[in-house]
């Protein structure tokens, strides 16, 4: 084989075709999200009426739908549940590193709230949570149910579909859009470069678990934050400058620290493929 025959074929080798992988095409992604939105406000219009001064019953019941729909539409499809939402296992090895990427993205994520200003609606809708029984369906709501289904959905499903169709980096950042805009506006540039670790270490595994294990931690430990301190200020508090450049070092010291944990969770999935 001649040297442009050789370069030609490792540039064709580095683009997976389409269905080889399994993944679903981006037509049937886009109906699952659609078909788990439509069962999602169903769920939440249903628990709007049965409580309506509990909003987190009505995100519980939500989000549930939201998974519901989207598992319904694909196992109808013939899509093998488990397989396109990236569920296998990975070695015992990552979880570590996982949990270590979820303190540098906390880190991260406190450091941004002073840049940007506080989560006000995170802030707003936690203070709207008065009884137990509210507080408990917002505790397994944001440490269990959020995490799972949004990494099954963004980063198993979606991710995966475009994984099989562009360059991995490209895939990990689009299918970081919507689930930073999911968030909300004002801090989906945030959220967008939070994504981005955890996309690349679902990719590098081929599963969720450590994604969801990132995500559960940063979720508890600020729920837990938002719990303890009460009542607070949703307008933003003048840091100052010194406060300013410690938040950006901050920013800086864990977008390197996250940097070095998925090299190692890279080398691990290399040699455990």
């Amino acid at each position: 084989m001649t040297e442009h025959g050789r370069q030609q074929q490792g540039r064709d080798s580095s683009k997976i075709p389409v269905g080889e992988t399994g993944a679903p095409r981006v037509g049937t992604v886009l109906a699952a999200f659609a078909t788990g939105l439509a069962v999602a406000i169903v769920l939440g219009l249903a628990a709007s009426l049965l409580f309506p001064t509990s909003l987190a019953a009505i995100l519980f019941l939500a989000e549930l739908g939201l998974l519901l729909g989207a598992i319904l539409y694909l196992a109808a499809s013939g899509q093998k549940i488990a397989e396109t939402m990236r569920t296998g296992p990975v070695p015992s090895a990552v979880f570590p590193l996982a949990f270590q990427l979820g303190v540098a993205l906390l880190l991260a994520n406190v450091a941004a709230s002073v840049l940007l200003g506080p989560p006000v609606r995170d802030i707003e809708f936690v203070a709207g949570t008065q009884s137990t029984l509210e507080r408990i369906l917002l505790t397994i709501s944001v440490i269990l149910v959020a995490p799972v289904i949004e990494e099954a959905l963004f980063r198993g499903l979606l991710q995966g579909a475009l994984e099989a169709r562009l360059r991995p980096w490209l895939a990990i950042v689009v299918a970081a859009v919507p689930f930073a805009l999911l968030h909300g506006l004002t801090p989906a540039l945030f959220f967008f470069f939070w994504s981005l670790p955890v996309g690349w270490v679902t990719w590098r595994t081929g599963s969720i678990r450590p994604g969801i294990v990132v995500h559960a931690l940063n979720n508890l430990v600020g729920l837990i934050g938002l719990l303890a301190a009460g009542p607070l200020e949703t307008e933003p508090v003048e840091q100052g400058f010194r406060g300013m450049v410690i938040a950006v070092a901050v920013v800086v010291l864990a977008a390197l620290w996250s940097v070095q944990l998925c090299a190692r969770i890279g080398r691990i999935a290399k040699h455990n493929p």
